[in-house]
């Protein structure tokens, strides 16, 4: 190791001649020194002045070199605040003493120039690996907070979670598990898009996104990906719950009703109107990272999910369809205005979806905003 150059050293003796010489000595190595005269001197330096080490008598008048040790210690540690006592006691129970209180090392006197240029030495080489040791692990907890805040942006906490915490977490593959998945999407978005430029696009889209992001966030749902104009959301694909398919069915309730500020904002943006189509389905899909050694994202696959993709092909502006599975997933009171037969493509027999318009419960949402009516058919 070797000795940090310029390091401030903190000369504590009441002898004048002791102070002078270990001044002399470290100067010329290129230490900066500075002498106290007695240990409440000392304490008072050390509490305004920023030291490497600290040179310290044991024998002193007003305070001395043991009990200046110990209010040291009560405030740095070993590592931070070096102390090498310098004592002519060369009782072992004495040194025992210092070494158990605190104390890094000691020097006998008289003082060898060697030993203490030694010692000193080895004393400031490792504070000075100790700040690197500080500077690096403080420059990786910045990096790690701002690599955590951009990863928040793109996975859920949950997700992030998991593969901070779980070392198969990041590996390719999946498990099968039950999971509600939401397709969201906007109605004639490339009719209204072809006559505008990409910057309004996107802003459009943004003032779609911030609200329905929210939503799914606030529903404990995970946005596994943001595809053009839609969102794919999933509950329960990081962690089962009982509830999942009552929170998708209340978040796509308020996802609808959160329309109304979506469009505001656009009005305010002097940007269209803009209307969506939801639909949700509930099966046994593959959870997990989906890609390659190089490149994969956390996803769902599976038949199901391609059904909820058909379903929402099929949900006018304003409007959200549900499959059978998900309204026999919940325990709620569930309401819709009409059952409907779709024939999806790629499905070789009639799906049969209802059109949510409230549910009860915990949740109690419809899209209304008030409690659905008589007119709507009750299910459960």
């Amino acid at each position: 190791m070797q000795p940090k150059k310029n390091s401030q050293i903190l000369v504590v003796d009441d002898e004048p001649f002791n102070r002078d010489l270990l001044r002399r000595c470290l100067s010329k190595q290129g230490y900066n020194v500075t002498e106290a005269d007695g240990g409440k001197q000392a304490l008072e330096l050390i509490g305004s002045t920023h030291f490497d080490l600290v040179l310290l008598d044991v024998m002193m008048p007003d305070i001395d070199g043991i009990q200046v040790l110990t209010t040291i210690r009560k405030s740095f540690s070993m590592t931070e605040l070096p102390v090498i006592m310098v004592t002519a006691l060369n009782d072992s129970k004495d040194i025992a003493e210092a070494l158990n209180l605190g104390a890094n090392d000691y020097i006998t006197k008289p003082v060898d120039r060697t030993v203490l240029l030694a010692r000193v030495q080895t004393q400031t080489a490792l504070v000075h690996a100790y700040d690197q040791v500080t500077t690096l692990a403080q420059d990786v907890s910045r990096r790690n907070k701002f690599l955590l805040k951009m990863l928040g942006r793109y996975v859920t906490d949950e997700v992030t979670e998991n593969i901070l915490h779980s070392p198969s977490a990041s590996e390719v593959g999946g498990k099968l598990q039950k999971v509600t998945i939401l397709f969201a999407d906007l109605r004639s978005f490339t009719e209204i898009s072809d006559h505008m430029p990409p910057d309004r696009v996107a802003a459009m889209l943004n003032n779609f996104f911030d609200e329905m992001i929210e939503v799914i966030r606030k529903y404990r749902g995970t946005i596994d990906k943001i595809i053009g104009d839609g969102i794919l959301a999933t509950f329960g694909a990081t962690k089962e719950r009982s509830s999942d398919a009552e929170r998708a069915l209340a978040c796509a309730i308020e996802m609808q009703l959160a329309m109304s500020k979506v469009n505001a904002r656009n009005q305010e943006d002097n940007l269209p109107i803009i209307e969506m189509g939801i639909g949700i389905n509930t099966g046994e899909v593959m959870v997990g990272n989906i890609g390659s050694e190089k490149y994969a994202s956390f996803s769902v696959t599976g038949k199901h999910v391609n059904l909820a993709a058909r379903i929402e092909s099929y949900a006018r502006g304003n409007e959200i369809l549900v499959s059978k599975a998900v309204l026999d997933s919940t325990m709620d009171d569930i309401w819709v205005e009409n059952e409907r037969e779709i024939h999806p493509k790629g499905i070789d027999h009639p799906v049969v979806v209802y059109n949510l318009s409230g549910i009860g419960g915990k949740y109690r949402v419809s899209l209304d905003r008030g409690n659905p009516d008589d007119s709507q058919i009750a299910l459960h």
